[in-house]
């Protein structure tokens, strides 16, 4: 035997190439551990020069053996004479590597008439790299070529980099080829580099994921060995490192990491196709990726591609003990090869390493999973051994195509789910550098949720949420007691995270909103399409639009200058950024009169209250002699309203970001900006219901009325001093509200003032039929320090009432325009009921 296979080594030593003729691949199926430990015996004996290209894994699973035809009846007797059962998977295989070459031939001459790349043909090393450096050329401004270092035998490690540009960006690693004689991964390298680059501004997600993160390719991450399988021995794996003491050449660079190195699941054994080399990252082409990834710093993906098998794999390798993030890898690997078998059919396994085939310590992913790269992957391609590492280049292409939906199915996965806490605020610093090079904040991909928390337990869970400043949530409608809808704007690397918490813990959700861009972008459409003309009256003012500022601005100086007698324009402040605080009054004359006051726009976010604010203006106007109700309002009272409350937060909205909804204040300490204007009245200030962040929508601010724009209409109602009923108008919920919201004793007046609701919520929907609630703050939504209202009651003013208009949820805040004369002329109604009531019941 020892002397047939020397002189099978001498004879291909001569002809430089090394020949498989009469060599079988057996498929082995062991059925019990005795039989597993045969096996692995086997693979040890040297003599045998066997070959397992699928290790012994477990009973019931296949094993995978190249047996050169010399040892072939030493190995099937020793199966036989073991109860091991085995079957021929290749009959011969230098038979494949023939019709191989073949075709490689054929592709070569074809590709130098045509001067084209065949993807679908198997290349050389020469080959590839001159193809890399074509590819570069072509896509100049989206591809670059990196050496990260260089191999054993000195050849170039060249790393492809696919970027939109900017400076350690969060990145994506893949590389091929690891395993030099598992071509069929380098060929779909070439073909998934060059699909990129042509998918780049075609595809939405590629774009997305080059327009956030970069993508680094190594197509041949082991040249030495690869140029070998070329050259002289198409079955080489390894490296091609000398080992000191052995005429054994090479070290699997795949058991080389520093991850367990040294366990059970590599070999000691120079000779052996698993051999792990002398130390960690003795081997350049693994030292040059750990160096570079390390360097980088800013990697958050790793795929190494492998051949075959038909697996997607995760760590861990080297021990039985599951990751921490063994569930989500494995939801993620569930939904990559459910997405790679809707292609052709292809059925992948997925698992982790140690689950899924054998022990295998220093492995490439347990080494990156361990150094923080949460998302570490290996792939193995096809087959299932009818062909094993010698797949036919007719698969080039489609093992490509199918390989592709995986990949890219985990580098959006990876996109929208940055890694907490460190990584969530850094792309949170990123989106706020964005918006402010771009001028105004999108909301691609944002979604509204609607969330229905069933328990107290749940109610908590949601609670919690709003303490997660990474996640940058946007509660809609906060939480408030189970059986309440809470409504929560999702940025989109937040949405999966999300999502999967609300799953795992069983709170149901649904989407109200599914893209918030969509919503923003038709609400910008319909304000440039409208007509542009110079306003000259407000009889032509378009109350069905939303407003700017300055057109609301010169709308009040209009109705100013049209009505003398009855309108005038009062400045109570001047905001942070020294905005002028108009307030109209509507009166008839006289000194120090009872007055109503209302205020809209206090939240800078809620179009619709400015709209109606604007329309309840016209609407007094035009109805104070020819509605009797108004005008004994009138005879007798003040009508105080400030149509834009807080300016400075209602310009950002229209210049920067449609979402704002605090004053725009600078934080002390804190690069967070603004303050929750209803938050920071001096009515139970700093209590439960407000936030102490200055990041917070909720944020209270540093001390009772620090707002100027708060400050101003304390100043001005102290002042005035006979101020008998106090609206403040928000949106949305459909809701009408009255005190108390800090703390949850009624108020003395609690039943006179649900009364008085009642009756104006039963106005307000005889016109359209809208249904709202009613009831305190407390009660009705939730605990709410520092508002408003609970300010103006404890001030003596007994009629003080909170509105939250339309909608209930399907647009939120984005409330379409041709939604606003409705919502006004319904909530005028309520208003007149309870100026009557206050004109019908003094004190």
């Amino acid at each position: 035997m020892k002397i047939l296979l020397v002189f099978a080594s001498l004879v291909a030593a001569a002809c430089s190439e090394q020949l498989f003729v009469g060599d079988q691949v057996l498929r082995i199926m062991a059925s019990n551990e005795e039989q597993i430990a045969l096996l692995r015996a086997l693979g040890e004996q040297t003599e045998l020069q066997v070959d397992f290209w699928r290790h012994p894994a477990s009973p019931g699973h296949p094993s995978d053996l190249r047996v050169p035809f010399p040892s072939l009846q030493a190995v099937k007797t020793l199966l036989e004479s073991n109860g091991i059962s085995y079957s021929i998977m290749i009959q011969d295989l230098q038979k494949l590597l023939d019709e191989e070459k073949k075709a490689m031939a054929k592709s070569r001459r074809t590709e130098r008439s045509t001067s084209t790349f065949d993807f679908a043909s198997y290349h050389t090393i020469d080959e590839i790299y001159d193809w890399m450096d074509t590819l570069v050329a072509d896509h100049p401004g989206l591809v670059s070529k990196l050496q990260i270092g260089q191999s054993y035998e000195n050849r170039s490690l060249y790393v492809l980099k696919l970027s939109t540009g900017g400076s350690n960006r969060s990145a994506i690693w893949l590389d091929t080829g690891i395993h030099s004689r598992e071509w069929i991964t380098q060929a779909t390298g070439a073909w998934t580099a060059n699909k990129i680059a042509e998918e780049y501004g075609q595809d939405p997600s590629v774009t997305a994921i080059l327009d956030n993160m970069d993508i680094f390719l190594e197509i041949i991450a082991n040249p030495d060995g690869f140029a070998y399988t070329h050259s002289s021995n198409r079955m080489w794996r390894k490296t091609r490192s000398i080992n000191a003491g052995s005429h054994c050449i090479g070290v699997d660079p795949n058991r080389n990491w520093d991850a367990g190195f040294g366990g059970s699941g590599s070999s000691s054994n120079p000779c052996s196709e698993t051999y792990r080399g002398p130390y960690p990252h003795s081997e350049r082409e693994v030292k040059a990726i750990a160096d570079f990834i390390l360097g980088h710093g800013n990697v958050k993906l790793v795929i190494s591609i492998h051949s075959y098998s038909q697996m997607l794999l995760y760590p861990y390798g080297y021990k039985t003990a599951p990751a921490p993030d063994h569930q989500e890898l494995n939801e993620v690997a569930k939904k990559a090869v459910s997405d790679l078998a809707a292609v052709y059919g292809t059925k992948y396994t997925y698992g982790s390493i140690v689950d899924t085939i054998y022990l295998a310590d220093g492995t490439t992913i347990d080494w990156t999973y361990d150094h923080g790269v949460k998302y570490s992957f290996t792939l193995e391609l096809r087959d299932m051994g009818c062909y094993g590492f010698i797949l036919p280049s007719t698969q080039i292409i489609p093992t490509a195509t199918e390989t592709w939906a995986a990949l890219l199915d985990i580098m959006v996965y990876v996109l929208e789910h940055p890694l907490f806490w460190l990584t969530m605020k850094v792309l949170v610093l990123l989106a706020a550098l964005v918006a402010v090079a771009t001028s105004t904040e999108r909301f691609t991909g944002h979604q509204v949720l609607r969330i229905v928390p069933t328990t107290q337990e749940e109610l908590q869970k949601v609670y919690e949420l709003q303490d997660v400043e990474e996640l940058q949530l946007d509660f809609w409608l906060a939480p408030r007691a189970p059986g309440h809808p809470v409504d929560i704007r999702v940025p989109l690397p937040s949405l999966q995270p999300l999502k999967e918490h609300l799953e795992n813990n069983d709170i149901s959700y649904s989407v109200m909103i599914k893209d918030v861009q969509a919503l923003v972008e038709h609400e910008q459409t319909e304000m440039l399409h409208r007509p542009r003309q110079l306003v000259l009256s407000t009889d032509s003012f378009n109350f069905a639009a939303y407003h700017t500022l300055d057109e609301i601005y010169a709308f009040i100086d209009l109705l100013v200058a049209e009505n003398p007698n009855l309108v005038s324009k009062i400045e109570i402040g001047r905001s942070t950024e020294d905005r002028p605080l108009y307030v109209l009054r509507f009166s008839r004359g006289g000194t120090n009169r009872p007055a109503i006051w209302i205020d809209t726009g206090i939240h800078s976010r809620e179009w619709v209250t400015q709209a109606s604010g604007v329309w309840f203006a016209k609407k007094i106007v035009q109805d104070h002699e020819n509605d009797e109700d108004l005008a004994s309002v009138l005879n007798e009272f003040d009508i105080f309203l400030e149509i834009v409350t807080n300016p400075d937060g209602f310009v950002f909205t229209h210049t920067q970001n449609r979402m704002w909804r605090k004053t725009r204040s600078r934080n002390s300490g804190s690069l967070c900006v603004g303050v929750d204007p209803n938050r920071n009245w001096n009515a139970g200030f700093g209590g439960a219901g407000a936030s102490r962040s200055p990041c917070s929508e909720t944020y209270h601010g540093p001390y009772a009325n620090s707002e100027p724009e708060v400050r101003a209409i304390v100043d001005f109602v102290t002042n005035h001093g006979n101020i008998k009923a106090f609206i403040s108008i928000h949106s949305y919920s459909q809701l009408l509200l009255y005190p108390y919201g800090y703390t949850n004793t009624p108020v003395p007046d609690h039943e006179e003032l649900h009364e008085i609701a009642e009756r104006a919520v039963t106005a307000l929907s005889s016109l359209y039929g809208t249904s709202y609630e009613y009831g305190s703050i407390y009660t009705t939504i939730y605990q709410a320090s520092g508002a408003t209202v609970d300010w103006t009651y404890d001030q003596g003013i007994k009629y003080s009432f909170t509105f939250e208009l339309r909608d209930t949820g399907r647009y939120g805040f984005l409330l379409p325009a041709s939604q606003i004369i409705p919502t006004a002329q319904e909530t005028w109604l309520a208003l007149k009921v309870i100026m009557q009531y206050t004109l019908d019941h003094p004190y």
